[in-house]
């Protein structure tokens, strides 16, 4: 592509200062920078936006034919032609969502066409807890994924509402960032933090202020009902603590677990349940002044408790009998032995 035939049409324009500091491009406008440059770092920007794709570099008044890895140094001006979406190296915001509508068209995706936020809900759910997963296995090629997937969730729960006339892109982006921007007074405002529990105290004082909080148990019923329950539990105490009502220690919470397991051991049928949650409830006191997770605490455990009940279960049944064969003795013997095994 010549500069003039550019000139001619539409295209993105940008000088390379510009360029380097911006994060998305839509690929299927042609691209010019211009103005005076640092070739290799408008070259790395480029393989990373574009992919090594064509280039024509002018210099001089000559029109130069290069690779976006082999920009020629004095260059006043690169362009790169558009492409179709199915034929982009490297993908950008912009592009999901033009993949994102496309399905949602009238000719698109039957599947995609017919979800609503509702039916595809849950799907957000199962995303985050394989990005947590992925995050626990310290996989980077899994948090890639995972992290592609849980973007993915939000644009299409996005592209539904701005099908249906609910907000839009920008509405959705807007709100996040002015959240950002407000939440951060000690970035974006006045207060200055000095460490993270400083910032996280100013972040609190201001999302108190932009929700509206009458009190902080209408802060307690705001929290989403369908957190899983430890979770639930976890949020709950911590809004709780803001107003000292807490223990000082987790030796206070520890004592009050002995009593909790007490009193469950010694109700009724008609107040069993009551004294289980409030049970579950302490636990959580205690792991939350520990510095645990709950919710992904009790995740671990039961992975564990898994990981060995297979291999118990292996050592059983290669003596040729069956898992109820055995007494409860003997299937502890060999829990006690898979353990030793595991922790050697």
């Amino acid at each position: 592509m010549k500069l003039d035939d550019v000139l001619r049409g539409s295209y993105q324009r940008y000088i390379a200062a510009d360029f380097l500091s911006t994060l998305f491009f839509d690929k299927r406008i042609p691209l010019v920078i211009d103005g005076s440059m640092d070739t290799q770092a408008v070259s790395k920007k480029l393989l990373d936006c574009y992919g090594d794709v064509p280039v024509t570099a002018e210099c001089d008044g000559r029109d130069i034919q290069c690779k976006a890895s082999a920009l020629p140094e004095g260059a006043d001006t690169l362009i790169v032609d558009g492409c179709a979406l199915t034929d982009c190296e490297r993908f950008g915001f912009s592009e999901l969502v033009s993949i994102m509508k496309r399905l949602r068209a009238k000719d698109g995706c039957e599947w995609d066409r017919a979800q609503t936020h509702e039916s595809i809900r849950v799907n957000l759910v199962e995303e985050a807890y394989e990005l947590v997963e992925a995050i626990d296995k310290n996989s980077a090629p899994m948090m890639r994924e995972e992290c592609g997937d849980v973007l993915m969730q939000a644009v299409f729960h996005t592209e539904i509402a701005d099908s249906q006339g609910e907000f839009g892109y920008y509405d959705m982006l807007t709100e996040l960032c002015r959240k950002l921007i407000d939440r951060h007074t000690h970035i974006f405002g006045t207060n200055h933090a000095n460490n993270p529990e400083e910032a996280l105290a100013f972040w609190n004082a201001a999302k108190k202020k932009e929700k509206k909080y009458a009190s902080t148990s209408d802060a307690m019923d705001r929290i989403p009902k369908n957190l899983p329950s430890l979770l639930y539990a976890e949020k709950v105490q911590r809004y709780a603590k803001k107003d000292g009502f807490d223990w000082k220690d987790v030796s206070g919470a520890v004592e009050k677990l002995k009593e909790e397991t007490e009193e469950f051991v010694r109700a009724d049928e008609a107040h069993k349940r009551e004294e289980a949650g409030d049970l579950l409830f302490a636990a959580v006191n205690v792991l939350r002044l520990s510095g645990l997770e709950a919710e992904m605490t009790l995740r671990e455990a039961s992975n564990k408790f898994l990981r060995r009940y297979a291999a118990l279960e292996a050592k059983a049944l290669a003596t040729g009998r069956q898992m109820t064969d055995f007494t409860l003795e003997e299937l502890d013997a060999l829990w006690e032995e898979v353990k030793r095994e595991e922790e050697a």
